[in-house]
């Protein structure tokens, strides 16, 4: 009887239908062919192959992996050219959601062939990542930039994962880099999401990159110009100290011999990073091992092989960065930064020991009030990212279909 009732309804709901699709053909909108195909092929092809993307969604979860890196080497500080080993500076990068892998398929009703495409990514956003770390940490947003459609790029910056350390580099001239990165892979038009000691690089970028090109920018637990925010209060006393001693060339000397001699016994083989791993574990609160024990082995792999390059190439790239964090940015901010509501968003936690969310607050309202901070409740300064990674996506895709 319920079945009976059921067959009844589904009838019925399709009368509308197969009459609007009347009319339209007699209107000579619609062909007969393409009312066969609405009414019989396309129901009945879904039909079948809805098990299919149900079962390729769930192999996706599983086999996502950490994509391999990529290089380029700059020959001249004005734009790229085709790798070379014995010549110019090298930037490392890694893809995510390249749109070259298979994603989920998608069935086109207008491709009358009945196969099933892969959906190729319609937005790029770069991903500068933390201070010290490398390209591998955009794995955090894997899996929810490929639900948003989002290719990310990830480049390491000069000195981490690979890529040429550059002697005297200022905020604003790794606008140049990203700029640089973009024409080499033909990406007009992209986002910016930052994490962390990448939010500084990513503002230079917003005061140096065009708007036509860079049209919006995420930052999740960013760190903001505490020279123009009336200084390092609330930083950890130990960040403070490394922002203040990198001044100076024999401070960030110092500086770096530290963080060499930290990580001397921890790097062991590549296939081997336990003692890292050990050591990433040990620094995190209850909130934070609880969200670490959920992730994947190959999301856990990812964060500690960030860190491994990161650091295996020497500590001085990560004293330059202090010095450049905790000096003088080179740009103005402001609300000059912000054109228009919606083309900077902030995401901290309130749990957040290593940038409080006081300084966020202050970095908004010197920003103004089209910019966006959105604070979340029981999240802290390593989990946030991984935490926010589904929203952050959607909102930089939304910036470049406003854009």
């Amino acid at each position: 009887m319920g079945t009976f009732c059921g067959i009844n309804l589904l009838t019925l709901s399709a009368i509308p239908i197969v009459l609007l699709l009347l009319l339209l053909q007699h209107l000579n909108l619609v062909s007969l062919t393409q009312i066969f195909y609405y009414l019989v092929k396309l129901p009945l092809h879904l039909l079948l192959n809805l098990p299919r993307l149900k079962d390729g969604q769930e192999r996706e979860e599983e086999e996502e992996k950490i994509p391999p890196t990529h290089h380029f080497v700059l020959t001249t500080e004005e734009g790229p050219e085709e790798p070379s080993p014995s010549s110019g500076r090298q930037i490392s990068y890694s893809i995510y959601n390249p749109g070259e892998v298979p994603s989920s398929s998608y069935y086109y009703p207008y491709n009358h062939s009945h196969r099933w495409h892969r959906r190729c990514p319609q937005h790029t956003a770069f991903y500068l990542h933390g201070t010290p770390s490398s390209h591998h940490e955009a794995f955090l947003l894997a899996s929810s930039a490929r639900r948003c459609n989002l290719r990310v790029i990830a480049p390491s910056r000069p000195g981490f994962g690979g890529s040429t350390f550059r002697p005297g580099g200022t905020l604003l001239d790794y606008a140049g880099d990203v700029l640089a990165l973009a024409d080499h892979l033909g990406v007009e038009k992209f986002g910016i999401i930052a994490a962390s000691g990448g939010a500084p690089f990513a503002l230079a970028c917003r005061s140096a990159i065009p708007r036509d090109r860079l049209v919006g920018i995420a930052v999740v637990s960013g760190i903001y110009d505490t020279r123009s925010l009336g200084g390092t209060g609330g930083l950890k006393l130990g960040s403070r100290v490394m922002m203040w001693i990198a001044q100076c060339r024999l401070g960030r000397w110092v500086l770096a011999w530290g963080i060499d001699r930290q990580f001397a016994g921890l790097l062991g083989p590549p296939d081997d990073d336990k003692r890292l791993r050990e050591m990433v574990e040990s620094g995190m609160d209850e909130t934070e091992k609880a969200v670490w024990e959920e992730q994947t082995e190959e999301m856990r792999r990812a964060v500690v092989m960030s860190l491994r390059e990161g650091v295996k190439y020497g500590g001085k790239a990560a004293a330059w960065e202090m010095k450049l964090l905790g000096g003088d940015w080179g740009f103005q901010f402001g609300p000059g930064l912000v054109e228009k509501k919606g083309d900077l968003v902030m995401w901290h936690g309130d749990r957040d020991e290593n940038v409080p969310v006081g300084l966020a607050r202050r970095a908004k309202e010197m920003l103004g009030e089209k910019a966006d901070l959105r604070v979340v409740e029981g999240q802290g300064h390593g989990t946030l990212t991984r935490y926010v990674a589904g929203e952050v996506c959607q909102e930089i895709v939304e910036m470049l279909n406003r854009g």
